[in-house]
């Protein structure tokens, strides 16, 4: 349908080289997106490059810490120099650990604060005058269904991730104007290096739990995540923005 399709369209992906990033990218790809993908480690991007390559996908890869606004600034420029334009942000880089608050250290606070919440903001304004000279433009922001409830272990994570809900909001009404939609995804419990759900380093009965109390009785794959990406990087979604919506499964529906 060609409310979906996105040829001649180029799509930045921080946190691009592996997981929910690299699944994201590949469905964008199957509708002809071209995809800048971003990450810390070489080795990672190079691999995740060729992987796209080998599926037909124009891809290339950007080496950049997202929490530096020098950094995201030639990430940017980079992305628009080798693919001639930007029209859609996933901020998708993210790190996530427990930490229980009382022990955390105002480094370990500020370390979250700046890969989790002040990478979106960095991103989405480096992005900014690209998108309106483009004529518009799709910034997702992928956040966390923690959001929606309380853990104790994960004050910084849910601090940073309940802010970028809200920077997603105001952030759609800022840039409204210039024909910028802003939305948050919220996943769940998905399989990735992050939050692994199977093999030897299988996040351990957490998983089973999750997948007991799921109304889909499983937990998601990177790859599940195409269809919405596809919908909120095309012109399908040109009515919805500021909207957060929360992709797990049903699963904080029962916990």
């Amino acid at each position: 349908m060609d409310f979906f399709d996105l040829t001649g369209k180029v799509a930045i992906i921080t946190g691009g080289n592996g997981g929910l990033g690299l699944g994201i990218a590949k469905g964008l790809a199957k509708e002809g997106c071209a995809v800048s993908l971003v990450g810390r480690n070489q080795d990672k991007i190079d691999k995740a490059v060729a992987e796209m390559e080998a599926l037909g996908a124009k891809a290339i890869g950007v080496q950049a810490d997202v929490s530096n606004e020098d950094d995201v600034n030639r990430m940017v420029k980079e992305t628009a120099d080798q693919l001639g334009r930007v029209d859609i942000l996933f901020n998708n880089a993210a790190i996530s650990w427990g930490i229980a608050p009382e022990k955390m250290t105002i480094e370990e606070w500020d370390k979250f604060i700046a890969i989790d919440l002040t990478s979106c903001f960095l991103c989405a304004k480096a992005c900014y005058p690209e998108m309106v000279k483009a004529g518009g433009g799709k910034i997702i922001n992928v956040g966390s269904a923690i959001t929606k409830k309380g853990f104790g272990k994960l004050v910084h994570y849910a601090a940073a991730k309940g802010g970028m809900d809200h920077m997603t909001q105001s952030l759609a009404m800022a840039w409204g104007k210039d024909n910028i939609q802003v939305n948050a995804v919220l996943p769940g419990l998905v399989h990735t290096e992050m939050m692994p759900c199977f093999g030897p380093d299988k996040i351990g009965p957490l998983v089973d739990y999750a997948v007991k109390k799921s109304s889909v009785n499983r937990y998601g794959m990177p790859d599940d995540f195409e269809g919405i990406s596809v919908l909120l990087s095309s012109q399908a979604s040109s009515f919805i923005t500021g909207s957060i919506i929360v992709a797990d499964g049903g699963l904080t529906l029962s916990i």
